[in-house]
């Protein structure tokens, strides 16, 4: 029997806008716009490359790489932690791609929101007060050591987007603004909140566009909060990532022209958020990830948005910066076209392809090693201990590659 979701959108006016309905099976999944959507004035594509705003029925193959449910819309749904989350405060528990996007409407990033019948109305979010910080983390404990949960404090709970991961977080209003709260967990080698928020700070004095951080002290530990950049005061901005612009869900298949920071920009291109400023911005993102060892750089972790009364997709601020003290070297995706393994030929090889000359290239380097050269100060400020700098040495080793590329 098949599933099925319909699919609501903020247009930017608080008004939740019915855009379609999706159908999956055991062999494929199909959406198809609402006729009165397409006629919409202030309609647009959900996905500018798979799902052109049309009356056609988009077909979505189910296979064991594809789940049959279109890219943009997972991005919408659970993270790896809002899964979990859910599996353990929802009975029956969600087990299906369209069970878990029911279980998680309205807590992702972006515009949309999903119903199980046409005429219901998305939920709307529940409020989330600063004063519950230390009550939500202690339960986010619970559920990472698979403790038992108060599930009536489910709807205090962040699921999380596609966009995430597996850290737990909630949602957290504070000072007039959403903000994502993220805690640690007790498998970290390090206090991986200090550590975020000196990165994400240090990203955005090498020149990047990131959003607010801030580090706040609980009962229970450090928390990092992350300023939700998908909304401000003219609304939801609609999001997707690039992993669903390519539609590439498997990893093993790997397909370096798409999958690299240079498939990026050729990406900017073709959905019309390009700007002669986009490859620089591009590049400084990828020359700073190797700068910190953030090879945790996944093309889930890149992502256009369509803001609210905007026409055109721009990139998203970058979010997710942080050293993977798990795996260095080897990023997710390639960097140039020697792979993904930084070296001082795949800087330049990337820097080629993406048309920046050698000037401004390497003026880009210097200013992120400029940056990084003080990372021991910067997170030791933010009480990050010796130990923990320690483990961090091998995340920042390739500091190294940069500097010869300056010099080359």
């Amino acid at each position: 029997m098949a599933e099925k979701l319909f699919v609501h959108v903020d247009l930017g006016t608080g008004e939740k806008v019915l855009a379609g309905q999706l159908l999956v099976d055991k062999s494929q999944g199909r959406f198809k716009y609402a006729r009165a959507y397409i006629e919409h004035p202030d309609a647009f594509p959900l996905d500018p490359v798979n799902l052109p705003l049309n009356g056609e029925v988009h077909l979505n193959p189910r296979t064991r790489e594809t789940p049959g449910v279109f890219g943009v819309l997972i991005d919408a749904g659970p993270d790896e932690w809002g899964r979990r989350q859910l599996t353990k405060t929802r009975r029956p528990p969600p087990v299906t791609d369209v069970e878990f996007l029911l279980a998680a409407s309205g807590e992702g990033v972006g515009a949309l929101h999903f119903t199980a019948e046409i005429r219901d109305t998305p939920r709307p979010t529940p409020e989330r007060p600063f004063e519950n910080l230390v009550h939500l983390q202690q339960i986010a404990e619970d559920i990472e050591a698979g403790r038992e949960v108060d599930r009536n404090l489910e709807p205090f709970f962040f699921h999380g987007s596609g966009l995430g991961g597996a850290r737990p977080k909630t949602l957290i209003d504070h000072e007039n603004r959403s903000w994502i709260a993220k805690f640690n967990r007790e498998s970290d080698l390090v206090d991986m909140c200090k550590v975020e928020c000196g990165t994400m700070r240090m990203a955005r004095d090498a020149g990047i566009e990131v959003p607010d951080v801030l580090l706040t002290e609980t009962a229970r530990g450090p928390v990092v909060l992350v300023a939700r950049f998908d909304q401000d005061e003219a609304g939801q901005h609609h999001l997707i990532s690039v992993a669903s612009l390519i539609n590439k869900f498997d990893i093993t298949q790997f397909d370096e022209s798409a999958m690299s920071y240079p498939g990026i920009n050729q990406l900017a291109k073709r959905i019309g958020g390009h700007t002669s400023s986009l490859p620089a911005v591009i590049f400084r993102r990828m020359l700073f990830n190797v700068a910190i060892g953030n090879t945790d750089d996944h093309l889930r972790n890149h992502a256009f948005f369509r803001k609210v009364g905007a026409g055109e997709y721009e990139l998203t601020p970058g979010y997710d910066i942080v050293p993977n003290t798990g795996l260095q070297g080897s990023h997710a995706i390639a960097l140039g076209e020697f792979g993904s393994t930084p070296s001082r030929d795949n800087l330049e090889a990337a820097r080629h392809r993406m048309g920046l000359s050698e000037k401004q290239a390497r003026s880009i380097a210097e200013e992120v090693l400029a940056v990084t050269a003080d990372w021991r100060d910067t997170l030791a400020d933010l009480g990050v201990s010796d130990s923990d700098l320690g483990v961090l040495e091998r995340c920042f080793t390739y500091r190294s590659v940069l500097e010869s590329f300056v010099s080359a």
